[in-house]
């Protein structure tokens, strides 16, 4: 059974599942982050009911503040680029005619959970449905990235819609974007807490630097809804494809790499990749 803390030496692991798809052209709802995350917590709940059931209903928490962190996000699904591998249609969903395509699941957590993570995705069919959708895409491949060279400065881009909110009091928070001037100073706040829940160590916020590096005008948005057609339904914003620059120590640039920036991660928000390394 694998112990609920995190400690110094955290195993980071972000690894790829190749997925084959079964028919020519598989319509899946475009707004799939949440069945995504749904069968997420599915494989986790099938090779541990209380592990699952401690990342969905507690987290790692602190005594110091009351926010509740999962340590886990995934990426948008990749294609060959040049190919007519997907099609996008807001009104009826998103339209794979890949074979093949690929998703990046990414962990900051004890390194016990390495070879408990790797044997739930193995060998396994990825769900997406609801109540309108339904798709199987078997897993033809599982393979562990090699960790990159972290630095004290790092330059990523955020592939996943990246999510700081900016509360009002009594008001409904407001979802920045990454040209917002309180947007870096947030990042900063989310990402040190992060941080200390994982180490119990403290890294002030002042210590973690931003700077943006895209054009405002070049950076998109999209909203992602959780829960959808029900009752429940909530719709969260994030900002995407752009590229910033993170001046903080290595073990927090780790920190937020491998959890995911900002918030709702387990969602699938906050995925980043290395855009390149700033010459030192």
């Amino acid at each position: 059974m694998l112990r609920f803390k995190l400690c110094e030496d955290s195993k980071n692991m972000r690894f790829r599942l190749t997925l084959n798809n079964p028919t020519s052209a598989t319509l899946i709802d475009w707004n799939h982050q949440y069945p995504l995350m749904s069968w997420l917590y599915k494989k986790l709940d099938d090779a541990d009911p209380e592990y699952a059931r401690f990342l969905h209903q507690e987290g790692y928490q602190s005594t110091e503040n009351a926010k509740k962190f999962k340590f886990m996000t995934f990426s948008p699904f990749h294609f060959n680029s040049g190919k007519n591998e997907y099609k996008i249609d807001k009104e009826i969903g998103m339209i794979i005619y890949a074979r093949n395509f690929y998703l990046d699941l990414s962990f900051y957590m004890p390194k016990a959970a390495e070879s408990f993570i790797l044997g739930v995705f193995r060998d396994q069919l990825l769900n997406i449905f609801n109540d309108r959708f339904r798709a199987e895409f078997p897993i033809i491949q599982i393979s562990t990235l090699p960790e990159p060279e972290f630095r004290p400065e790092m330059i990523y881009k955020a592939v996943g819609p990246m999510n700081i909110s900016l509360k009002r009091e009594g008001k409904q928070d407001e979802y920045i974007r990454p040209d917002h001037p309180e947007f870096g100073k947030l990042l900063a706040i989310n990402l040190s807490d992060k941080y200390f829940n994982a180490t119990g160590h403290r890294v002030e916020p002042e210590a973690i630097k931003y700077e943006l590096l895209t054009e405002a005008t070049k950076i998109k948005s999209r909203k992602v809804a959780i829960k959808e057609y029900s009752r429940q339904e909530t719709q969260i914003k994030g900002f995407y494809d752009f590229e910033f620059k993170l001046t903080t120590p290595i073990e927090v640039q780790k920190c937020g790499y491998y959890s995911g920036f900002g918030r709702y991660n387990v969602e699938g928000m906050g995925f980043c990749v290395i855009y390149k390394n700033p010459k030192i």
